[in-house]
């Protein structure tokens, strides 16, 4: 699919033409010309953006959910976090957002604790009065 997806739309694969860079090559001295990668797109995470939607649609009719992403490191989890949250934000929702790695194995509930922190700022600082109120009864039954 991935050959498909170059050929029907090069530019979501590669680079953007309009944005040329050049270097100077530092041991023969001559110019030599760069990718220069679109900042604000994700490539090959249609996939994953899709599923992440889908979660997102059903939270917002009043589901429940978590969602985990995993991968190597450098592999473009941060950037389609930040991505999303653009669209969640929008929409009046709330991302949380934890890594998670093997220097907290000591303190393992220390990641969550924190994102429930995170949590309780979010309400804060985006809900009224009366909305923080509605959110305390409901934590009181």
């Amino acid at each position: 699919s991935d050959i498909h997806l170059l050929l029907n739309d090069p530019g979501t694969f590669l680079f953007d033409l309009r944005e040329k860079t050049t270097a100077i090559d530092t041991q023969g001295g001559s110019i030599v010309q760069q990718l220069s990668f679109r900042d604000h797109k994700l490539y090959g995470r249609e996939h994953q953006i899709s599923l992440i939607t889908d979660a997102f649609c059903r939270v917002s009719s009043g589901k429940n959910e978590a969602f985990f992403i995993g991968g190597f490191s450098g592999s473009g989890k941060t950037k389609l976090v930040q991505t999303l949250t653009a669209r969640v934000d929008i929409s009046g929702g709330f991302v949380l957002t934890q890594k998670v790695d093997q220097l907290h194995r000591e303190r393992p509930l220390l990641g969550i604790l924190s994102t429930f922190n995170s949590l309780c700022l979010l309400i804060r600082d985006k809900s009224c009065p009366s909305e923080r109120a509605a959110i305390a009864a409901g934590l009181k039954r």
